[in-house]
């Protein structure tokens, strides 16, 4: 079995699991909730690689690489990143071997 060098997660993030509530008023009101804080391995797609393909720079993926959690994540969550916030579009169980979780996230703040 191949080995993970714990080293290249070296950027923390956060997973917030969000629902809408109703307060008593009955405005609704987004809550987030912490599900995990992690260590990760980021790559986000080069501008050069966008303009090459002819993509839309809305289309930027940041490819965020973590350990197999315990807990389930889902496209639902919401990453947090130095202060930026990113949709969960893609999740990946690298390999198929529970050892890293890759998911594909768009920004969602600027």
């Amino acid at each position: 079995m191949k080995t993970v060098n714990a080293g290249k997660y070296n950027h923390r993030i956060s997973i917030f699991e969000t629902k809408v509530v109703k307060d008593s008023a009955g405005f609704q009101s987004t809550e987030r909730t912490l599900v995990l804080t992690t260590y990760a391995s980021i790559k986000t797609t080069k501008g050069m690689t966008l303009i090459i393909n002819n993509s839309d720079f809305e289309k930027a993926y940041t490819n965020f690489t973590i350990r197999y959690p315990v807990t389930p994540i889902n496209r639902d969550m919401v990453l947090e990143f130095r202060g930026k916030s990113y949709t969960i579009e893609y999740i990946n169980n690298v390999d198929e071997r529970n050892v890293e979780l890759e998911l594909q996230c768009k920004e969602i703040t600027h």
